[in-house]
């Protein structure tokens, strides 16, 4: 799998070749075949590892008597999620550079990443909805997933893809995303125009 990435990051996802996984890797092609059928294989398994890594460091924010306070537990997930996203600079760069426009299939792969981490956001905005933790009124969920989406994506293209490791302020990223995502830019927020 590091094999791969390192050759669709290097060459691109056409460019690279199988014969360039199996020498990265130091397997025979045979080898490769017992576990892909595919150069498309190994590329769909990395897109699901990496949605797997990202899914598998968020917590469902609890209310539980004990439980820290939702801002706390907001905070480290976005922490452990920058952490994920910070350890895998070949992945956010294959996700959002390499792989959009390969082909119709590969953007449907890609719809359907992005979809999977859409429906979660939106999941947890209206938990938060209902815990009263989010404005119910006059909000579109669906619409504000594609907002809080759409903000981790830039931030991740601009500043973790090609930033040298520890070279960024992982702090002050979270301090952005949480106020970005939870009060707006607008400080206090103007009336509501007509």
């Amino acid at each position: 799998m590091e094999s791969a990435l390192a050759a669709f990051v290097e060459k691109g996802y056409h460019a690279a070749s199988i014969t360039d996984i199996i020498t990265g890797a130091s397997i025979a092609r045979g080898t490769y075949y017992l576990y892909f059928e595919s150069k498309r294989s190994v590329f769909e398994e990395l897109l699901e590892g990496y949605l797997k890594r990202i899914s598998d460091v968020v917590s469902v924010v609890s209310l539980e008597p004990g439980a820290p306070p939702p801002a706390d537990q907001l905070r480290t997930n976005v922490e452990r999620v920058l952490d994920v996203l910070s350890a895998n600079q070949g992945l956010n760069q294959l996700v959002l550079r390499q792989a959009v426009g390969l082909d119709a299939d590969f953007d449907r792969k890609l719809d359907d990443f992005y979809g999977r981490l859409l429906e979660y956001i939106k999941g947890a905005l209206d938990l938060g909805q209902q815990m009263g933790m989010v404005r119910a009124h006059g909000i579109d969920t669906a619409l504000l997933a594609a907002c809080v989406l759409g903000s981790i994506k830039e931030l991740v293209n601009q500043y973790l893809t090609d930033a040298p490791p520890g070279s960024w302020d992982r702090e002050m990223a979270v301090r952005v995303i949480l106020s970005y995502n939870l009060r707006g830019i607008l400080d206090p927020l103007p009336p509501q125009a007509p």
